[in-house]
Parts: C-alpha cells; structure tokens; sequence
C-alpha cells in the first residue's frame, strides 16, 4: 500500500485519500495523525487550517468534529461537535463526495445523534464496522473502528472479547503499516487491561518511535511497561512524555498547568519501583507550582482549543495527594505524617492511616479507620466501595498488628487480599497504593511465618510483577523458610532492578546479605 505524500515523521504516517483540494491535504492528514494521538487541541487547529484552505473540504469538518470526542477519556462536547457537522453539511452542498467519504459521515452522525452516550457509542461502532467491512484495505476506517469497540467498554464493566477484537484490528493494520499511529496505540488500549499486556509489547516498542512529537504517545507504551514490571522502560517512556508536554506548553506559550501531570505521576511510581526515592519526591514540585500557576482550569490562550488539555484544580490537588501518599507508603517514611491532620482524598487518608498504626498513634489511626467507613458507606458505586473496604480492613489490620493483636490483625489482612484478589489485576499503578495481598506478606514474615509469607509474596507478584517491596520480601522470606535459591534469585533480581536506587537504602543491604550469604 502507498502511503501518499511525505507527512511530518514524528506523528508516523497514514494514507487517508479524499475529496479536498491537494493544498489542504496536508493539513487534514496531519490533524488526522494527531487525532489517532489524542492531541486533540492540536488536531483541532489541523482540520482549521484545512478549512481555512478550502472551505469546501467536508472530510475536514468531519476531523473538526471528531475532536470533541474524547471517547477512552469520557470526555466530549457535543454543541461544538455538532457546529462542525452543521458546516460540513455546508460542505457536502456545495462539492460532491465519495460514497467512502458519505460512510465516514454517516458514522459519524450517529456519534453525535440525540441518544445517551452509550447508545450514540454503540450506533457508532456498529457504522464503523459496516464502514470498514464495506472498504476492508482502508486502513482508517478500521483503526477507528477499532477506537469505537473500545469506546463502548464502559469504566469498571471490562469486556474482553470486545477489548481482544479491537487489538487483533489494530495489530493487523500495524503489520501493513508499521508506522500507523492509531494501529499502535489502540492496540496499547485494547492490551493494557492486566492480563494481555505482554500481547502489546509490539505496539508499546514502536508507537513513541513513530509519533514522538505527541506526549500522550510517548507515555502509552507504560500502559504495557507497567503491568509487566518493566521499570526502566517505563520510566524513560515517561521522562519522555513529560518532557514533550514541556515543550508543548512553551511553544504554545501555555500556562503549566497543562503539562502532562498524568505522565508524571506514573513516572513517580516507576522511580519508587526503582529505589529513586528522592528523585521520586523531587517529581513533586511541578505539581506544586501547577496548582499556582494561572489558567488551571482554562485552556491555554494561543491556540484555539475548545476542550483543554490541562487538569482541573481539584484533580491536581487530588494527583498531588496520591503522590505524597506513594512516596510514604514505599518509602516507610511514616514520621512524614505524624500528626497529620488533613487529607485532601483517599489515598493520603489511607497512608495517614497505614503511618498511624506504623507510629503507635492508636487515636488517629482509630479516626482514620471511621473515616474510610464513612468513604466507604457514601461510595457512588460498588468498584469504589470495594476498594475503600479493602483499604480500611487493611489499616485495621496494620492497628491490630501495631497492638500485638496477631490474631485479630491477619484475619483482618486475609480478609482484604481476598477481596483484592477477586479484582481484576491492575492494569496501571497498583490500587491500592498498598496492595494488601504485599501488606499480608509482610505481616505472615513478621509473625515467624515465613513459609506462608512466601506464598503470599509470589501471589503479589504474580499480580503486580516485579513490585520492589514484594520482590524483596519474598527474597527474606524465602530466606527465613531455608529455600536459599529461591532468596539468591529474588535478591538478585532486586538488585539489578535498583542498580539506580539511593545508595543508603537499608533493603540494598538486605538483599547483599542474602547474595553473600550463599
């Protein structure tokens, strides 16, 4: 297949033929590149400037359109969206189209229709299953109908045949076109769900070559990196992604706020995995200034965004929270919040909480246990109610072990894994930020149970592979129940994770003990 005339190499490269004029073309491919990206302001002024060059060019208010569609963020604007469609009708008036071109449009039609959401996302897909059954070697109708399968997964309701269908679109578009954007990135979506991540290695190795221009693009390949333990690849992917929405801002004269805190906040996670905890701590203060700057929840003034790119205030402070929150939970820096009186959402409640009981601060950890009931019982929905349950259960049990209530403290501890294991593995960061099966090992090994500990850390390891804590912990675990090559291999591997850790790390020594000792 040809893929047209050159297009710019750092957003991959696509053949997508249509009605418009030559000279608009290359501005309607670039805001289609950048739509399979998600860089939906970018996009935007793409399909404008297609516009701008010809009036007539109805592909390019269907692009126009397609941006106010955030479908895998469940965002959209739907008035915008339909101004679009109201000057494509304009367009369709005035020069004849396809009968491909009349496909896309159709679809998209029902995108924005007046049904719920659910039923406009379903309507949707099934004309973009149509469309690209009725032009099975255009490429873009199956990479967005692919998109649309995936759009119509509804958060916390997992449908893998669905999610599996789209990856295998994607994966064969990504054999014909290996620097198809959307083909790589809607097989990361459709892999990265906990249990098929290794089946997008592929798209997760080529999707932040071919498009590195686009932030969202350099971080996705950590939505594969993540699930699978693989820390440094994860890490580079997101200083990688970070750093794009850096230069983003400053070349769009943008207010910081929308930098991609997402990315940073993985890449938090990822350093902790590491043993970084320091540069782990430092990765706060770009959220801190964020939260300063102006135009938090405003888009950026310089480009003509209609759906801005930047957190929202509330949402910032929450990430901030959730990253002070992991920094004292893998770190065990407990006397970071002694005495603490405040949290601003769930996650530093519960690392309150955890330091509380680590502190042998009964009072507070008490208040902070009714506190997650209180999280738990006003829970809009079962998932999180769930998870605020597992979260208190695991602090009681943290009270109770604090005590040297043993016997109270690991039926506690049991009881949450048991729960968190009938979850779907973690398809990102661990949730929660403890996991509790890791929190139950921990207790087993210090109750000179060390065989049973060992189950427990291989059973948190097989959910959240390659996890710092458990992977040294099964190392001292098997250590203690005398299984000396199961603790070399686990001391060995730990050490080659941390080769970048802070160097006075006390779990480093641990791990160099039980190497010498063989």
């Amino acid at each position: 297949m040809a893929f047209g005339p050159p297009q710019p190499p750092s957003l991959g490269r696509i053949s997508f033929p249509t009605s418009g004029a030559a000279a608009a073309q290359p501005a309607f491919i670039r805001g289609v590149l950048l739509l399979h990206s998600f860089e939906y302001d970018d996009a935007i002024e793409a399909f404008r400037d297609a516009e701008r060059i010809d009036p007539q060019f109805a592909m390019a208010y269907w692009g126009e359109a397609m941006s106010f569609k955030q479908p895998l963020w469940f965002n959209e604007d739907v008035e915008k969206a339909r101004d679009a469609l109201r000057r494509l009708d304009a367009a369709v008036r005035a020069r004849a189209i396809t009968p491909r071109e009349h496909g896309y449009i159709e679809a998209i039609r029902t995108l924005f229709a007046d049904d719920d959401n659910a039923a406009r996302d379903r309507a949707y897909a099934d004309r973009m299953g149509e469309l690209s059954r009725a032009h099975p070697q255009d490429d873009e109708a199956a990479a967005f109908y692919a998109l649309a399968l995936l759009a119509t997964i509804r958060p916390g309701q997992p449908k893998p045949d669905v999610s599996l269908k789209a990856g295998a679109i994607a994966a064969a578009i990504l054999v014909r076109n290996p620097q198809h954007p959307g083909a790589a990135h809607y097989a990361l979506h459709a892999y990265g769900d906990g249990e098929h991540a290794a089946m997008g290695l592929n798209a997760a190795r080529i999707y932040a070559r071919i498009a590195p221009a686009s932030s969202h693009a350099r971080h996705m390949p950590s939505h594969v990196f993540v699930p699978l333990g693989m820390w440094n690849e994860a890490a580079a992917s997101d200083e990688s992604a970070f750093a794009a929405s850096v230069e983003w801002v400053a070349r769009h004269h943008a207010s910081v706020a929308q930098e991609d805190f997402h990315s940073l906040s993985w890449l938090q996670y990822e350093y902790l995995q590491q043993g970084r905890f320091a540069k782990a701590a430092e990765l706060m203060a770009p959220v801190q200034q964020a939260l300063t700057a102006p135009a938090v929840t405003g888009p950026h003034p310089h480009v003509e965004s209609e759906i801005s790119r930047g957190f929202a205030a509330p949402a910032l402070t929450s990430e901030l929270a959730s990253m002070r929150a992991r920094l004292v939970v893998e770190s065990g820096r407990w006397t970071d919040m002694r005495g603490g009186t405040r949290f601003d959402n769930v996650d530093e409640l519960f690392a309150l909480g955890i330091a509380s009981a680590k502190l042998g601060d009964r009072p507070r950890a008490d208040a902070v246990l009714d506190h997650l009931g209180k999280a738990r019982d006003a829970a809009p929905d079962t998932d999180t109610r769930q998870l605020a349950e597992i979260m208190q259960l695991e602090v009681a049990g943290m009270v109770a072990n604090g005590a040297g209530d043993r016997d109270a403290a690991l039926p506690l501890l049991e009881r949450a894994t048991e729960l968190e294991a009938a979850r779907p593995k973690p398809n990102a960061r661990a949730y929660p930020i403890k996991p509790a099966v890791e929190l139950y090992a921990e207790a087993l090994l210090e109750a000179d149970n060390p065989q049973a500990a060992v189950r427990a850390f291989r059973a948190s390891l097989s959910r959240t592979p390659r996890r710092a804590a458990s992977l040294i912990g099964l190392a001292s675990a098997a250590a203690a129940a005398g299984m000396p090559d199961a603790a070399e291999r686990a001391a060995r591997e730990f050490l080659e994770m941390w080769k970048r850790a802070d160097p006075d790390r006390p779990e480093i020594a641990r791990a160099r003990a039980i190497v010498t000792r063989r």
